[in-house]
C-alpha cells in the first residue's frame, strides 16, 4: 500500500464543507480497484480543468470525484476524496472464481477474491502460509529426515513437518510402504492444526505441487498425474488415519474442499472479541460481536475460534438443512462471522453460511445482487489481535500483550502522555507490525529461533531488534540509521565502560536483563505418555529463583539459552524450556555401546494406544500429589516397556527396544540392572532425538531499566550475576533453578542451574 499525505492540494489546506451531501463517487480514476496516489494526482488535473468557464470536463472526472453532484470538481469534492483512499468495494468470489450473490452459501475464496489484483502465488509462498513446505523460490522442500541428522520423522523445518509442534502426532511422509508408518496426514494436519494456518500451502496443494482437489474440474491432484484411488492408499496427502484404530481411508478433500489463502483473516478491520463478562451491550467500535454467543475466556477472538472449530469439523460439517458443507473451504467464511447459525458442539456440527450477516454488520455491501467487501472492513496492517490468536504468549511463554507494563505496548499505543483521549485501545493496536513488518511477499520480519528453522535466510532481515532502535552508533563513528528518536540510549557505558567493551555486553542479550521475569504463568510441559497431562510454572517455579518450592507463586524466572543476535554475536536470551516426555524406539544400528550412531525415534501415538490402551495402566499412581498421574516409578516404566514390544493391528512390532524419554534422560529395560530398568543422560551422546519440543523465547514484556537485572534502588546490583559481588553466594541470574525433569522416581522435580545449562560462569 502506498501511504498518501492527505489534506493539501498545491499546498492549500482543505476541509470538507459542512452540510454538503457526499455522493457514492469511486475516487478510482484509473479504475484499477484502488484509490491511491495516482488518483489524487488525477484529481488535481480534474480540479484544474473544472470551473464555470470550462465545458470539457471529462465524465471520468465526475464519476470518480464529483462528491457533491454539482457538475464540476472543486475543493469540497477533495474533502470527500480524503475519505476514499484504499480499496473500492470489490466482489467476494467463491472457489470456482464466481462472484458471490446474496443468496449464495458457497464459501468465499481468498485466492479468487484477492488474487484478481494481487499476486496471490507470491503472497501465499510466505512462510506463514507454507509453514516449511517450500523455500523462498517456491520449491517444495519437505522430505524424510529434513535436517539430515538421522531424525527421519522430521519432514520439514516449520510446523508442517516438525514434530513437537502438535506434541502428539507426526506428519506422514508423502510416500509410505506400510500403514504402520503413517499417522498425521496432510488432510489431518489441516483438520487438526489449520486454526493457526492462514490457508494456502499444504491446505491447497499436495507434495507434487498439484491442487489437492479442484472444485472447478472435480479432480483430485493425483488424477491429474494419471493415478487412481488405488495408487494413493499410502500417500500422505490423500489418505486419512483413524487415530484410535489405525485404519486408513481416503482423504475426502472433495467433501471438505481445500483451504486457500484466507486474506481477510488478517486484513479484517474489526475482530469479533468476547469478554468474560458484559455489563453493557457490545460496542461495534471496539470489535465486540454481540452475536458470538460465547461468554468464556477473558478476551476470546471469535474469528479465530469460529475458524478453528469449522476446520475441526472435517467431513461432518452440515448446514441448517443437514446438507454437507465443505469445512476446510468454509472455515475462512465462518471466521469472518458470515453465517446465520453455527453450532460446532452439535452432532453433526452445523454452519449455515449467510452473507446477510456481513451486510448487517457493515463488512459487506450489495451491488445489485453481488456481495462486495466494504472498504471500511479492511485494514492494511494487521491488528495485534490477529497475531495473538495464533501466538498465545501467556500460555507458551508467560508473557502477555495488551498490558501497559510492557514498555513497547504502552509507548506505541500512546499511553505515555497525559492525554488519555489519544490512547489506542487493544482492539486497534498494531504494534506487532512495528517490529515485525511484512513485505509484498508477506514474509514478515523475524529474528531467529532456537527451535524452528524455516526460512533462516531471512532471519533478522527488516526486523527491528533492540539494537536497531536503541544504539546510536553501530560502531564507533558509524551512525545507526534505524535508531528510534524516542528509544533510550544505552547508558551502561556511563557507569561501567569496561563492561560495555568487555564480556557482559557480548554475552547477555538486552532481553536477558530487561525481561527478568514473565508477567504471568505458563506451561512447562505436556506429558504425552499420560493423555492430557500438563505442568505449569506455578507448580514448578516460584518468586524465589533459588528456591522453586517457595509458596510465593506471584512470579517465576526463565532459563537462558544461547542464540545468534541480530549482529551475529551469540548471546544468552531468556527462554521457557518445555520438557518433552514421550515413548521412543531405540535403534542401536548394530553397535551396542556406541551411542553416536544410534537413533531414538518417537513411536506413533495410535500404535502406543493399541499396545497400552487409551487410559493409564492400573500400576500408574500419583506420586507427587498434584492430582495428575505420572509414569515415573521403575515398575510403572517397565510395565509400559514390556507392552510396547508387542505388535500393532497390521502385525508389525511397535518397538524393538522401547524407551521413555523424559527431559534429559532416557529410561530403558536393562536385564543387568537389579530393578530391570536403567537410564542415561542423552546430552552429548549425538543421538538424534527431540527432547525440547519448544524452546520458547521471551522477547516481549520488556520492562524499564529500573526493573531490570543489574539495578536495585536506582543503583547497580552486580551481585545479580557476579558471585564476587555477592559474597560468594549463589546469584539469582546464573544460579537460579531450571526444571529438567518434572518427576524423578519419587515424583519430585529435578532442577539444574542456568550456570550448569549454559556454561556461562561469570566470577
Amino acid at each position: 500500500m502506498r501511504y498518501i499525505k492527505r489534506g493539501t492540494v498545491g499546498g492549500v489546506l482543505l476541509a470538507v464543507l459542512a452540510g454538503q451531501p457526499a455522493l457514492a463517487v469511486t475516487g478510482d480514476f484509473d479504475t484499477n480497484g484502488y484509490v491511491d496516489g495516482a488518483d489524487f494526482a488525477s484529481f488535481a488535473q480534474c480540479l484544474a480543468l473544472s470551473g464555470p468557464q470550462i465545458l470539457s470536463l471529462s465524465n471520468n472526472c465526475l464519476v470518480a470525484f464529483d462528491g457533491d453532484g454539482d457538475g464540476d470538481i472543486d475543493l469540497c469534492d477533495y474533502g470527500v476524496l480524503q475519505g476514499r483512499p484504499g480499496h473500492t468495494p470489490f466482489p467476494l468470489r467463491d472457489y470456482a472464481g464466481n462472484a458471490i450473490t446474496a443468496e449464495s452459501t458457497a464459501p468465499y475464496s481468498g485466492r479468487h477474491t484477492c488474487g484478481a489484483c494481487h499476486d496471490i502465488d507470491e503472497i501465499s509462498n510466505g512462510f506463514l502460509f507454507q509453514h516449511g513446505r517450500t523455500d523462498l523460490a517456491r520449491n517444495i522442500v519437505t522430505k524424510d529426515d529434513y535436517f539430515n541428522d538421522g531424525r527421519f520423522w522430521i519432514k520439514g523445518p516449520g510446523r508442517y513437518g516438525v514434530w513437537g509442534q502438535s506434541f502428539v502426532y507426526k506428519l506422514a511422509a508423502k510416500n509410505n510402504t506400510s500403514a504402520s508408518q503413517i499417522e498425521q496426514t496432510t488432510f489431518a494436519w489441516i483438520r487438526d492444526c489449520a486454526g493457526c494456518h492462514v490457508g494456502g500451502g499444504a491446505g491447497e496443494f499436495d507434495r507434487d505441487g498439484e491442487m489437492l482437489y479442484d472444485v472447478a474440474t472435480g479432480q483430485f491432484g493425483y488424477e491429474k498425474l494419471g493415478l487412481g484411488p488405488g495408487d494413493v492408499v499410502l500417500d500422505g496427502d490423500y489418505t486419512d488415519m483413524n487415530y484410535t484404530t489405525g485404519a486408513l481411508g481416503p482423504a475426502r478433500w472433495d467433501i471438505t474442499g481445500v483451504s486457500g489463502p484466507d486474506c481477510l483473516y488478517c486484513h479484517r478491520a474489526q475482530r469479533a472479541i468476547t469478554r468474560s463478562t458484559r455489563s453493557a451491550p457490545a460496542d461495534p467500535a471496539d470489535g465486540i460481536d454481540a452475536r458470538s454467543g460465547f461468554s468464556g475466556g477473558s478476551r476470546a477472538d471469535m474469528n479465530y475460534t469460529w475458524r478453528r472449530g469449522v476446520f475441526a469439523a472435517g467431513t461432518a460439517l452440515v448446514d441448517a438443512l443437514g446438507q454437507s458443507v465443505p469445512a476446510f473451504a468454509a472455515a475462512g467464511t465462518a471466521g469472518q462471522g458470515w453465517f446465520s447459525s453455527i453450532d460446532l458442539t452439535a452432532n453433526p456440527p452445523v454452519l449455515q453460511v449467510d452473507y446477510a450477516a456481513g451486510v448487517a454488520d457493515g463488512s459487506l455491501q450489495l451491488t445489485g445482487d453481488v456481495v462486495n467487501v466494504a472498504p471500511s472492513a479492511l485494514v492494511h496492517i494487521p491488528r495485534d489481535q490477529v497475531c495473538t490468536s495464533c501466538h498465545p504468549l501467556a500460555t507458551i511463554t508467560g508473557t502477555v500483550w495488551f498490558d501497559e507494563r510492557d514498555v513497547h505496548y504502552k509507548q506505541f499505543n500512546l499511553m505515555n502522555d497525559t492525554d488519555p483521549g489519544n490512547d489506542i485501545p487493544a482492539e486497534r493496536s498494531q504494534v506487532c507490525n512495528y517490529c515485525h513488518p511484512g513485505n509484498a511477499a508477506h514474509e514478515f520480519a523475524k529474528g531467529n529461533s532456537p527451535q524452528v528453522q524455516q526460512r533462516n535466510e531471512i532471519d533478522w532481515q527488516n526486523f527491528r531488534s533492540c539494537r536497531d532502535c536503541h544504539l546510536t552508533e553501530l560502531a564507533p563513528g558509524v551512525p545507526n540509521p534505524l535508531h528510534h528518536p524516542d528509544a533510550p540510549e544505552l547508558t551502561h557505558e556511563i557507569h561501567f565502560p569496561e563492561m560495555v567493551v568487555g564480556d557482559m555486553i557480548n554475552k547477555l542479550s538486552c532481553q536477558a536483563c530487561h525481561i527478568p521475569y514473565p508477567l504471568t504463568s505458563a506451561l512447562v510441559f505436556r506429558d504425552i505418555t499420560i493423555p492430557g497431562a500438563t505442568g505449569t510454572t506455578a507448580q514448578y517455579y516460584s518468586a524465589d529463583p533459588l528456591n522453586p518450592a517457595s509458596p510465593d507463586k506471584s512470579r517465576w524466572y526463565p532459563s537462558l539459552t544461547w542464540k545468534t543476535d541480530s549482529d551475529g554475536v551469540e548471546r544468552l536470551f531468556p527462554t521457557n524450556l518445555w520438557i518433552n516426555i514421550y515413548w521412543g524406539d531405540w535403534n542401536t544400528n548394530g553397535t551396542p555401546g556406541v551411542l553416536g550412531d544410534d537413533v531414538i525415534a518417537p513411536i506413533l501415538s495410535w500404535r502406543i494406544t493399541q499396545a497400552v490402551g487409551a487410559t493409564p495402566l492400573p500400576v500408574v499412581t500419583d506420586d507427587n500429589g498434584d492430582g495428575q498421574l505420572e509414569i515415573n516409578r521403575l515398575e510403572e516404566i517397565l510395565a509400559y516397556l514390556a507392552l510396547l514390544k508387542g505388535n500393532d493391528s497390521y502385525g508389525r512390532q511397535i518397538a524393538a527396544r522401547p524407551v521413555l524419554v523424559r527431559g534429559v534422560r532416557v529410561w530403558y529395560a536393562d536385564e543387568t540392572s537389579p530393578t530391570g530398568v536403567s537410564s542415561f543422560d542423552h546430552r552429548g551422546t549425538g543421538i538424534p532425538m527431540t527432547y525440547h519440543p519448544y524452546v520458547w523465547e521471551l522477547d516481549h514484556n520488556v520492562l524499564p531499566a529500573a526493573d531490570a537485572w543489574g539495578t536495585e534502588f536506582g543503583g547497580w546490583a552486580c551481585g545479580h550475576c557476579h558471585r564476587s559481588w555477592n559474597g560468594g553466594q549463589p546469584t539469582v541470574v546464573f544460579d537460579r533453578k531450571v526444571l529438567v525433569d518434572p518427576y524423578d522416581e519419587n515424583g519430585q522435580p529435578v532442577y539444574e542451574t542456568v550456570r550448569a545449562q549454559t556454561g556461562a560462569n561469570p566470577p
